[in-house]
């Protein structure tokens, strides 16, 4: 349950809510004018991009834009059919609110509108049913309830309007079965998708997250239409939304990535509790930074740390998300740990790897180094790091041949293998000579 949700994240979803209400009310209560038809698309595009900021990290952006792509032709598919025959959902027709409609018939924002709803249905099948067969219906059935909140509420604003009207504020039944048939079809192609690709990581919470502003945006409007059945539904779907996220909320970065020896990637495990005293090899990296006198950045890792409490170590050090270059993780690092960003990083040893252990907790990883300077002065994560100091180079190195010197063991490993480096020795001539500009 820690750090579920930061203060930052807090603010954000707050201050989208509130706009997502004040857009409701108005649109509920004003004639929507000419020009949404220009505003709504574009709204219908923004709602999905934290699904797809989610699909990326769990599948990576070649199978993320993949899957989009699938899923987002097929609504368009479906939705055509359903318009020119009236199989699956009923006869039904779009306005013009939401763009341009291929062949005069969908509109193109479909595409983005059916997709994070599917995902988010199957998010949630995937987590809690273990049978196929049921994932795909309970997938199904998930999506069917979304739509009793967002298509009552569509058809009062004119969005879309169905031949006869219908049963459930002017929605047919006909409509829901229709979004079985459909959403069934969505969850096999997502039960294939993910049975080739295997994700090494289980399906993430933050794929519901498109879903869950959809849906309140919706209910908002349904609230303030004085639609109670939706309105109902909406705060049921709402609240257990809210509680799947608690449940089985992971964050990406507390994730690390198990290899073999080859740096392939196995598996994925939680980093606290894959961290004992059989830790299984994972990826890493570490960075050692320098200013302009040639001084490097040390920092005493935090007490509260499994590993190493209170041990001095180099500048930073990490763990490598997956589908996360390593350069980028550690830039992540270095500004979630020291407030230090915009560092150019050269790689020093690209194959470091290494095994130790302390208090019955084993590190087995494979380590990039990488060294850069910066002129910045780093404003320490309490979490992370308990204090920093700069020193000068060649004393830490005569430090280091000490015993009993008390430094990380990897740093003590990293820094014998620095020394010997002579494009790393270049590079601290340089910088010591002014020669090194600020990005390295």
């Amino acid at each position: 349950m820690k750090d579920l949700i930061s203060p930052k994240q807090t603010f954000v979803i707050v201050a989208v809510m509130t706009f997502l209400s004040f857009g409701a009310f108005f649109m509920a209560n004003v004639e929507l004018p000419l020009w949404s038809s220009y505003v709504s698309p574009v709204n219908v595009v923004l709602f999905s991009i934290p699904a797809f900021w989610a699909t990326r990290w769990w599948l990576g952006y070649r199978d993320a834009i993949v899957l989009f792509l699938t899923l987002g032709l097929l609504a368009l598919v479906i939705e055509t059919c359903a318009i020119v025959t009236g199989f699956p959902y009923g006869h039904f027709g779009y306005s013009e609110l939401l763009g341009y409609k291929f062949f005069g018939h969908a509109p193109w924002t479909v595409f983005f509108g059916w997709t994070p709803l599917v995902i988010a249905a199957y998010a949630i099948a995937a987590r809690v049913v273990d049978n196929s067969a049921i994932r795909i219906l309970s997938t199904a059935v998930l999506l069917v309830v979304f739509d009793l909140v967002l298509d009552p509420g569509a058809v009062k604003l004119g969005f879309w309007q169905y031949q006869d009207g219908g049963e459930f504020y002017s929605v047919p039944l006909t409509n829901f079965v229709g979004w079985l048939f459909s959403g069934a079809i969505a969850a096999s192609i997502l039960e294939v998708f993910t049975r080739v690709k295997k994700p090494l990581l289980p399906a993430p919470t933050q794929l519901i997250s498109s879903a869950f502003f959809i849906i309140f945006f919706w209910a908002a409007i349904a609230f303030f239409s004085s639609m109670i059945g939706p309105v109902f539904i909406g705060v049921v779907v709402l609240l257990s939304l809210s509680a799947f996220y608690l449940k089985f909320h992971y964050r990406f970065d507390d994730m690390i990535v198990l290899v073999d020896e080859q740096n392939t990637a196995l598996a994925t495990a939680p980093k606290l509790a894959a961290h004992n005293s059989e830790t299984k090899l994972h990826r890493a990296f570490s960075v050692f930074l320098f200013n302009s006198k040639g001084e490097l950045l040390l920092q005493q890792r935090a007490l509260t740390k499994k590993t190493w409490p209170g041990v001095w170590s180099n500048s930073c050090c990490g763990h490598v998300m997956l589908h996360e270059t390593v350069e980028l993780a550690a830039h992540r690092r270095l500004n979630y740990e020291l407030g230090i960003r915009n560092v150019k990083l050269r790689m020093a040893l690209p194959n470091f790897r290494y095994r130790a252990e302390k208090d019955e907790i084993v590190e087995n990883e494979i380590c990039p180094v990488f060294v850069g300077f910066s002129l910045s002065q780093p404003r320490p994560n309490p979490k992370e790091v308990h204090n920093t100091k700069w020193v000068e180079w060649n004393g830490f190195v005569n430090d280091l041949r000490d015993p009993a010197n008390g430094f990380s063991p990897w740093a003590v490993k990293e820094v014998e293998l620095l020394a010997k480096e002579p494009k790393f020795e270049d590079f601290l001539t340089g910088l010591i000579s002014g020669s090194v500009n600020r990005q390295v």
